[in-house]
């Protein structure tokens, strides 16, 4: 969510302002396009005990979003020129006249606030009767509530067309006008600022980046007019990739004005690890500024250069990702003061970046400027590439070389491999799972994958080249092996051990000849990792006899190469007493268990059959024979106990076979039925790495929750966002208080997600805490939470508003949970109808450690049994890690 504390005196009409700017790029000949993506924005308001008026009544906010609202987006949007019609209108469509009365004041800050935007949009379309609320906004109007701010949204995405907006303590349409701009994704336009009156520095004690300062447009907190920022059009889809020229020798371009549609629009150019994002503004009326070059950084601040009203950004995660925020650079006399502009324009005609390496100068004129880029020469070579170890080449995509890599002037264009003393150009390959960054914001970096490389045995160096020619020195040289082929995989299979009903086979079908087989997972229809083995050769599966094993199985050998396919494995014994028998015969079911017989004296047992099978003995020795032919041959053994005395195969006709001998033990034959079908090529993809699992608490924690290795490899295992502090609270169920989150003292909350998974939230949570006796604290607080909340059938948030629970029976609880006293099992749906969840919550607790495990859908049906009995499973294994 954005916070913006809006300081502003309220304009003045600002209609007469927007039409003149239509007017003005009339007289250009260039006609708007007509609005065609009209939204709605719903209105309600709020109140509590002691609360005072709002500055704008609801009818009021009404004219304001259906005036200056609405002409607001629709100038901003109205790229000139432009015949795609992406113009986006505002517009009222219900609003709640009566006040919704909270039992409490409006929370300003942390998850009370978020929760409050959540529950106050459920309880507003309720009132509303609004079923859909898929593509509605939705605007409160809060009164004085002594928060810093004056507007709040929810950050959305460009693609979005909903959002939740609080208007605290204001009647402002430009407050209203900026929060709707969050909702499309956009962040704040910033200012940076240098204490020595310079234009640009490196971020630190010098240059600061000032929050909001950059009040060249919207979403800046001092009321304009000004047209959006390329930089925010691009994040929003109104200029294309190909409309921004990423420069990195000396040229000249010719850059239309930000507010038209066509042409070059932006100028993206590195500078070492600084990245400047350059516009043309021409003269508008009433706009402040001068025609001429914006420019913007977009590499983010340390969070300690950062200047801003709100306190809660000296706590935010450090920026790694492509920012939704820039900072603006004064190239002229602009300042910006307590939420005030006092006067002069951040635009010129030239300009340098504080290396000195990059300078810009523009010719301007109303339909565009002439801009010179001058760059000194990359004459660096880039930096030596530095491969790793052989032993982590588990995947024909894994990259070779240590993470990090790349060009500190420019990028890397190719790579070229030293192979036994020859110099050979490699394929050119980009980062796979790559997102934007500040540095490479429109296309993914270069590498060199395995499969990259030729086949076979060889000495092998890499050396990169940049888009200047640079050529990097050669890597170390390692002996390297790479195989191309995939492992071989049939439908063979042998018995190899039997206890109880608990089968042990061997996979003899899966093969490798060249590195050998690493890893066999097989899987069920939700990703999770049933079993895995890494042998080399026969990898073990177990079975529980009578009971079909179905799953996805993945083989891959030791390069990643593999192949999967849906695997079905049933195994069942005919007991011995269903043979037909000679000579005489006992019951040996209490050692060997139902069916077994013992044979006193010479005896025959006959059996009618047909495939491969398993002769199932226990002491003794006999022979097992079809007519004359002596099939196989029971060895003698003198421990009474179940072991395999001989595999046959007769084929697909039925023949009887008996099996003779004196004084031995028959437990029966035992069958496998198998089957691997739909067999198809997979790679294995390269594992994610965690960054957290280079703490050493962090490494300890995450032996007890999920592991990567517990899914599929489409899915993904890593820490959420603050899961390895202590800034969430880790028992929340049904919102009660919990004294015991002050006892804890590590955490590790990681969370899996995959593209379309069937789950919102899927978690598992670890938390240490101060002692044994508050661990138990804890499960005592949490047993009497949810005890409470099925009395009270849920809880009432700090609106005053009820948020439902429906309990519901957990059957058949597995064995190999911690013991009842120390878990606590949900299953529950949280809320009803559009709004319903369905959560399970399996907390279990050791000594001075709780593991969680949190199922979460957006459904209003429940779990089945069925699935129920899955995550049980998964319990279950985080019980057994739970207790060492």
């Amino acid at each position: 969510m954005r916070r913006t504390p809006f300081g502003h005196n309220t304009a003045g009409s600002r209609i007469a302002a927007l039409l003149s700017t239509v007017c003005a790029i009339t007289s250009l000949g260039l006609t708007p396009a007509i609005a065609v993506d009209e939204r709605v924005i719903d209105i309600v308001s709020v109140s509590w005990a002691g609360s005072v008026e709002l500055p704008a009544s609801v009818n009021e906010l009404e004219v304001l979003i259906n005036t200056e609202v609405n002409a607001s987006w629709r100038v901003f949007t109205k790229l000139y020129g432009d015949t795609k019609d992406r113009t986006i209108s505002f517009v009222t469509g219900k609003t709640l006249r009566s006040p919704i009365v909270l039992n409490s004041k409006m929370a300003c800050i942390g998850n009370a606030s978020s929760e409050f935007m959540r529950s106050m949009r459920q309880e507003a379309y309720s009132r509303l009767g609004i079923n859909e609320t898929s593509n509605r906004y939705l605007l409160i109007a809060a009164p004085k509530a002594g928060c810093i701010w004056s507007g709040r949204a929810q950050l959305g995405s460009p693609e979005s067309r909903e959002g939740t907006m609080v208007l605290h303590d204001s009647g402002d349409s430009y407050v209203i006008t900026h929060e709707l701009g969050h909702t499309f994704g956009l962040g704040h336009t910033n200012f940076l600022r240098c204490e020595n009156a310079a234009s640009d520095g490196p971020w630190g004690e010098i240059c600061k980046a000032v929050e909001y300062g950059g009040s060249i447009d919207v979403m800046g907190n001092v009321a304009t007019n000004s047209p959006l920022n390329t930089y925010h059009q691009w994040r929003m889809g109104l200029l294309d990739d190909s409309q921004v020229k990423q420069v990195w020798q000396s040229q000249t371009l010719t850059l239309a004005p930000s507010d038209f549609a066509n042409g070059l629009r932006a100028i993206y150019v590195r500078d070492g690890k600084a990245a400047y994002w350059i516009e043309y503004r021409r003269t508008l009326d009433g706009v402040g500024y001068k025609p001429g070059l914006v420019i913007y950084r977009i590499d983010p601040p340390p969070i300690s250069s950062i200047i801003s009203p709100n306190p809660q950004s000296a706590a935010n995660d450090e920026f790694t990702a492509l920012s939704t925020d820039i900072w603006m650079l004064n190239l002229d006399n602009f300042k910006y003061l307590n939420s005030t502009i006092s006067g002069g324009s951040m635009t010129a005609t030239s300009a340098t970046t504080y290396s000195g390496n990059v300078s810009f100068s523009a010719v301007p004129s109303e339909t565009g400027a002439l801009v010179t880029i001058k760059k000194k020469p990359d004459l660096t070579p880039p930096p030596t590439p530095v491969l790793i170890p052989l032993n982590e080449w588990r995947s024909p995509k894994t990259t070779i070389i240590k993470a990090g890599y790349g060009d500190v002037d420019t990028e890397i264009a190719s790579f070229q491999g030293l192979i036994d003393g020859t110099i050979r150009d490699l394929p050119v390959t980009v980062v796979e799972r790559w997102f934007p960054t500040y540095l490479s914001p429109f296309s993914a970096p270069k590498t060199v994958q395995v499969r990259d490389l030729p086949e076979g045995a060889y000495s092998l160096s890499l050396r990169a080249i940049d888009i200047a020619g640079n050529k990097s020195a050669w890597s170390t040289a390692m002996k390297v092996i790479t195989d191309r082929s995939r492992p071989v995989v049939t439908n063979e299979f042998n018995l190899t051990a039997i206890s109880g009903n608990q089968v042990s086979l061997a996979w003899s079908g899966a093969k490798d000849t060249g590195t050998g087989l690493c890893q066999m997972n097989l899987v069920n229809e939700e990703g999770l990792v049933l079993q895995r083995s890494t042998a080399k050769t026969d990898p073990a599966i177990l079975l529980t006899s009578g009971i079909a094993l179905q799953a996805t199985a993945q083989v891959f050998d030791c390069i990643g190469n593999g192949v999967t396919g849906d695997l079905s494995l049933t195994h069942s014994v005919t007991p011995a007493t269903k043979s037909s028998r000679t000579g005489k015969w006992s019951s040996a079911s209490d050692a060997y268990g139902v069916g077994a017989l013992k044979c006193s004296g010479k005896c025959t047992a006959s059996f009618v059959t047909t495939g491969r099978l398993n002769v199932l003995s226990g002491a003794g020795a006999a022979v097992v024979s079809a007519g004359a032919k002596i099939l196989a041959t029971v060895a003698d053994s003198k421990v009474a106990k179940l072991r395999i005395g001989a595999t046959i195969d007769l084929g697909s006709s039925k023949q009887a076979i008996r099996i003779t001998g004196s004084n031995f033990v028959v437990i029966g034959l035992s069958t496998l039925s198998s089957s691997f079908t739909n067999s198809r090529d997979l790679d294995r993809l390269p594992a994610i790495t965690d960054p957290s699992l280079t703490e050493a608490k962090q490494i300890a924690m995450a032996k007890f929750g999920f592991i990567a290795a517990d899914f599929s490899q489409e899915w993904t295992v890593l820490p959420m966002a603050r899961g390895t502090t202590l800034d969430d609270p880790s028992l929340d169920l049904c919102n009660a208080t919990y004294l015991s989150e002050s006892e804890r003292i590590e955490r590790r909350q990681v969370t899996a997600t995959k593209v379309g998974s069937p789950f919102i939230f899927l978690s598992s949570e670890v938390v240490r805490y101060s002692s044994v006796g508050a661990a138990q604290s804890a499960h005592k607080e949490l047993v009497k939470a949810v005890a409470q909340c099925v009395i009270d059938k849920g809880y009432k948030d700090t609106t005053g508003m009820v948020v439902p629970y429906v309990f519901s029976e957990i059957k058949n609880i597995p064995n190999g949970l911690v013991a009842d006293g120390s878990r606590v099992l949900v299953r529950a749906q949280i809320d009803s109808g559009d709004q319903a969840r369905q959560l399970l919550g399996f907390y279990q607790f050791n000594a001075q450690v709780l593991t969680g495990l949190y199922v979460m859908t957006a459904s209003q049906t429940g779990f089945s049994d069925a699935q129920v009995a899955t995550w049980l499973h998964v319990a279950v294994t985080m019980a057994q890690r739970l207790k060492g």
